[in-house]
């Protein structure tokens, strides 16, 4: 099998073992089995993503942190390829780093050789069988080198240890990465999305090199996170709600490892964002109640929004007064918040979307309040504004058309579509659109077929 032939495959099995929970020993077998690897050598480089020059500068970093370091130029590229090869093998030096560096024991390396008969320990040999096992001298030395072998045993394994706790991103590329992920997250909004995702591709490419390099920092699997719940977001707005749902579970993943339970509620929040859009409103109470029973009640900027998104998905499913108790929590727990939870635009919950969500549910149980909360919203929001401004106008059409005048409900959602520029009228607002003129229908087809000529104008 050629090179390219082994890469499809074992592409197409990193995916499957990612979304599956495989073992990397499983990943390495299988790709051993059906990529037709020589070699376990080259399965495990195959399986981690690596090219041989990265394992190379692995294994030379690693002698060099212990100490030892490689002679220059040592191993080759061409030295390497034919272990990886099977024609011939790596001497017990390199053994031991190439062991280190994929984590894993000899044996799984296909690189493990006999026992030797008799184990050296510095300049002591033990022997295979004691010539007086009575004599206090003889028996005294083999005790004394028996208890030094797991000594030694234990020290080698302190050393992969420390060794692990080594390969740690610089807090220079930490902060580098976090200013990345930032940047993107600040185009949220003011970019179509699918231009943003193409901006994204690059540096998630990256994020995912690194997050496999190092499986172990708290602060890379936060960045990770949050870059991957950005890109559920977008396809959020894309209307692709398959696709949210998966990269936000991805997201979730990467949440759970970095340990940081308010990351987590906001992929909660996001996968109940997506599901609300979606029109599964009990799944958004589903996702609510699961979120609260994991990582707790306390206060956070997602959990007030997680909050409002449970008293709309009541709303939407005409239980009034589950609607009013949620939108409650929602403002209970956001008078809590500091500053910096609402400031953030993003991963916040400013003031004007905790306006906003109320006025939905307000609309949305025909509340004669409604009217008041949603200019107390459009108010937070300048006119331009590419989201929220349309939702809350396309929600007053809902409230509007709810108390008769179709017409105007009509007119009031075709202004909110239309006044966008065309590449920032992204499918979810077009299907929000659609859905009110759905509602004005029932009492106006005149007005909604106008509304509908709009939506198919934009």
């Amino acid at each position: 099998m050629d090179l390219q032939g082994r890469e499809t495959i074992t592409t197409e099995l990193r995916a499957r073992a990612a979304k599956e929970s495989w073992s990397p020993w499983q990943l390495v077998q299988a790709v051993h089995q059906e990529a037709a690897t020589p070699t376990l050598l080259m399965a495990w480089r195959l399986a981690s993503g690596q090219v041989q020059t990265d394992v190379i500068a692995g294994v030379r970093g690693l002698a060099t942190d212990e100490g030892h370091p490689c002679t220059d130029g040592a191993p080759s590229v061409q030295n390497y390829s034919k272990w990886e090869n099977g024609h011939g093998g790596p001497g017990t030096f390199y053994r031991r780093y190439l062991a280190l560096w994929f984590r894993c024991p000899l044996e799984r390396l296909g690189l493990a050789e006999p026992e030797p008969i008799a184990t050296l320990v510095g300049h002591a040999q033990v022997p295979v069988v004691l010539t007086d096992p009575e004599d206090p001298l003889e028996r005294r030395q083999f005790l004394s080198l028996a208890a030094a072998t797991p000594l030694i045993s234990l020290e080698d394994t302190r050393s992969r240890m420390e060794t692990g706790l080594r390969r740690v991103l610089p807090a220079a590329d930490l902060e580098h990465w976090a200013d990345v992920a930032a940047g993107h997250v600040a185009a949220y909004g003011t970019r179509p999305p699918g231009l943003l995702l193409t901006k994204l591709r690059p540096d998630l490419d990256e994020i995912a090199a690194l997050a496999e390099r190092y499986p172990h920092q708290t602060d890379l699997h936060l960045i990770a996170s949050r870059l991957c719940g950005l890109v559920g977001a977008l396809y959020t707005d894309l209307d692709f709600e398959r696709e949210a749902r998966d990269w936000l579970h991805t997201a979730g993943r990467y949440a759970h490892l970095s340990g940081d339970s308010t990351q987590r509620y906001w992929i909660a929040m996001a996968q109940a964002m997506t599901a609300f859009y979606g029109s599964a409103p009990a799944r958004v109470i589903a996702i609510t109640d699961r979120a609260r029973a994991t990582l707790g009640r306390t206060p956070s900027a997602p959990a007030a929004q997680l909050a409002g998104l449970a008293a709309r998905a009541h709303a939407h499913l005409g239980a009034g007064d589950r609607a009013v108790a949620e939108l409650d929590t929602a403002q209970t727990i956001f008078g809590k918040l500091t500053p910096g939870q609402t400031d953030e635009p993003f991963f916040g919950f400013p003031k004007a979307e905790m306006t906003m969500y109320s006025s939905q549910v307000l609309s949305r149980t025909g509340d004669a309040r409604a009217w008041d909360e949603q200019d107390r919203a459009l108010a937070a929001y300048p006119d331009d504004d590419p989201m929220d401004r349309p939702l809350i106008l396309l929600d007053r059409a809902r409230y509007v058309a709810g108390q008769g005048d179709s017409d105007q409900a009509a007119k009031i959602a075709s202004d909110a579509i239309t006044a966008l520029p065309a590449d920032l009228r992204v499918p979810l607002l077009v299907g929000q659109t659609r859905q009110v003129a759905a509602l004005i229908a029932r009492r106006s087809p005149h007005a909604a077929t106008d509304l509908n000529d709009a939506v198919l104008a934009s």
